[in-house]
């Protein structure tokens, strides 16, 4: 509902650009309304951008068609005019001159082959930490029974540690003041990202908190609730799919590669307060616009005339 909020709020009623959210070496930057445009006809990514962490994603992935963009000009690589040489962000060129660079991931050709790769390459086959974790996320300028959201989460997060109140209960107050994003239970995270909150919650045990924390205009409460650690995947749990698993680790690592080296070359920075700061603003948007329609809806109701 967030994402579909944030694109609706950057297609219908663009948001003034205060700052770039990345910027290259040459000058150029991928502003709030180039990813406006991006998301318009990028329907995929929608899902993604549905709060800070996937806006940023999304604009890493912008940042990375542009500079397969300007790779591809730089090596003579032609480009069609019909296929959009106008376009900053195109897509079709930009994979196309991936695909050139990437190296070639083939399969092992048999079992026996898919067993050397297995023992050759066990990051391949590694399970990441992962954690079942609930959250309570409100906007740092709330105010919740007379206090500041960082004030009430600090009551409610002692409370918890003494046993005295259920996180759940707290999230669904928390639902009540902030309902935009997920209140409460997020399910099994990966904690692979390298976001500061997931580099922390990979040392928090089960039955832990962390926080609460501010990160922008938002603060946090986290509660782990259960914990798997890292773990390496026996050959028989992974002989079924070694073959494919080399194929993807190959690719994923080949995309990493080429991107820090192209990243490098260009000089891109990604600008995550700049992002944050967007996000916070399209919150701010539909959340005046959800107001201004539950005013008309009630002021509707109030003068309509009984049958």
């Amino acid at each position: 509902m967030l994402c579909m909020a944030l694109a609706s709020a950057w297609a219908q009623q663009p948001l003034p650009t205060t700052k770039p959210l990345a910027r290259l070496a040459n000058g150029e930057v991928v502003s709030d309304q180039d990813l406006a445009d991006y998301l318009e006809r990028r329907m995929d990514l929608r899902p993604v951008a549905r709060n800070a962490w996937g806006v940023e994603a999304a604009v890493q992935e912008m940042a990375m068609t542009r500079v397969l963009v300007l790779e591809g000009g730089r090596l003579g690589v032609p480009r069609k005019a019909e296929e959009g040489s106008s376009v900053r962000f195109d897509d079709v060129y930009g994979l196309f001159v991936y695909k050139k660079q990437a190296p070639a991931c083939e399969a092992p050709a048999n079992e026996e082959a898919a067993r050397q790769y297995y023992d050759a390459h066990p990051e391949a086959f590694m399970l990441p930490a992962q954690a079942r974790v609930q959250r309570i996320i409100l906007p740092a300028t709330a105010q919740i029974g007379g206090a500041s959201a960082m004030a009430w989460l600090q009551d409610q997060a002692r409370a918890v540690a003494k046993g005295q109140r259920h996180f759940g209960l707290i999230s669904q107050r928390a639902q009540v003041e902030y309902s935009l994003d997920t209140q409460g239970d997020l399910g099994w995270l990966n904690l692979d990202g390298d976001h500061q909150f997931m580099r922390a919650l990979q040392t928090v045990k089960a039955g832990e908190l962390l926080g609460p924390a501010q990160d922008g205009d938002y603060v946090y409460l986290f509660l782990v609730s259960q914990r798997r650690e890292a773990r390496k995947l026996s050959w028989d749990e992974s002989k079924s799919f070694a073959a494919n698993r080399a194929v993807s680790y190959c690719r994923q690592e080949a995309q990493t590669q080429i991107r820090a080296d192209l990243f490098k070359r260009y000089g891109v920075e990604i600008d995550r307060q700049a992002i944050r700061e967007l996000v916070a603003k399209a919150n701010t948007v539909t959340a005046e616009k959800a107001d201004e329609k539950s005013e008309d809806k009630s002021g509707d109701q109030t003068g309509a005339k009984p049958e």
